[in-house]
């Protein structure tokens, strides 16, 4: 969908040329003012269309046309299934994603058509709005918790920038086995493919940095399934990225002694093969609980939160120390 933005000239800004009123005070990139200026009436400046070489008058008024209102594809079937919204206006939109959704077709998924993705398409199409979905910071399937999407490509490129700076930060909670050693932390380790299971991810000299900060909420102890497991000691832990590579959470975590509680890949592997009890919960404990970033064009500070779902909430009830 297409996104407007106007300014009126103040006195200070007399005398100013165009191109750069649209770079300093509007804050557009230079890609998006070429972008502009091949469009018809991309850039106006009291209703009339002006090069970017033109002076400009205290109280003018600058209208710029940013995006064309570039519609989905027509592969990404819409899908009506429950969508949680938690927070849109018209650039963003943030929903809080279940566990055991993907959020990007793909393989079956591209047949039956019940991802993120297109529950989003459908949403937005019953509103009238087909755009292209650009989701910002993809969950894995089993993680739950806050997605972000633009709607604009002007909107998306400035998310962009957002995460750059660090303005753009996820919030994750998790229940992890076992008690890390120091209450918090910053792990940096990098982190590259495993050679022997391309599924997996694991820590090594030559992969990509990774950072990780972790804070110890509580301490407690589980009972496995049916009262079983000996009240295994476990911590709720809050961890934000400084980076985003696959899996970096559940990894880091790992390497600390520490897996996420459920989690397939990094712990209930290694705990079946020593023949421990099953977990309390059926996947991997990790929940995104919160997004803080500034909305695209205003500046307004956003703090979106997605509540602990229930499996987790279950989880955390069964404290039994």
């Amino acid at each position: 969908m297409e996104r407007r933005l106007s300014e009126i000239v103040r006195a200070e800004d007399e005398g100013l040329a165009l191109g750069n009123f649209l770079r300093r005070r509007m804050g557009l990139s230079k890609k998006e003012i070429s972008q502009a200026k091949f469009r018809e009436n991309g850039i106006c400046v009291d209703g009339r269309r002006q090069k970017v070489t033109a002076v400009l008058r205290a109280g003018q008024r600058v209208d710029v046309l940013l995006d064309e209102g570039e519609r989905t594809s027509p592969q990404l079937k819409s899908s009506d299934r429950e969508l949680k919204v938690l927070y849109e206006d018209q650039d963003v939109i943030a929903v809080d994603k279940p566990a055991g959704l993907s959020v990007h077709p793909a393989g079956r998924e591209s047949l039956h058509g019940d991802t993120l993705a297109n529950r989003l398409a459908f949403y937005l199409r019953e509103k009238g709005e087909d755009c292209v979905i650009r989701i910002f910071g993809r969950l894995d399937r089993d993680t739950s918790g806050v997605v972000l999407a633009a709607k604009n490509q002007a909107a998306a490129a400035r998310l962009a920038r957002q995460r750059e700076a660090g303005t753009l930060r996820k919030t994750y909670l998790a229940v992890c086995e076992g008690i890390p050693k120091e209450r918090e932390g910053e792990i940096s380790l990098s982190l590259g493919p495993d050679p022997k299971d391309r599924r997996r991810m694991r820590v090594c000299p030559e992969g990509r940095p990774a950072r990780t900060w972790y804070q110890v909420l509580n301490t407690l102890r589980l009972e496995g399934e049916n009262g079983e497991g000996g009240g295994k000691p476990c911590a709720l832990v809050c961890l934000q990225l400084d980076t985003g590579r696959m899996h970096q959470i559940r990894v880091h975590m790992a390497s600390i002694g520490c897996p996420l509680l459920g989690d397939p890949l990094y712990g209930d592997a290694r705990r079946k093969e020593d023949g421990q009890p099953a977990p309390v919960i059926g996947r991997t404990a990790l929940h995104a609980a919160e997004l803080a970033l500034c909305q695209p064009f205003t500046g307004e500070e956003l703090r979106i939160k997605a509540p602990f779902p229930k499996d987790i909430a279950r989880l955390l009830s069964f404290v039994v120390e």
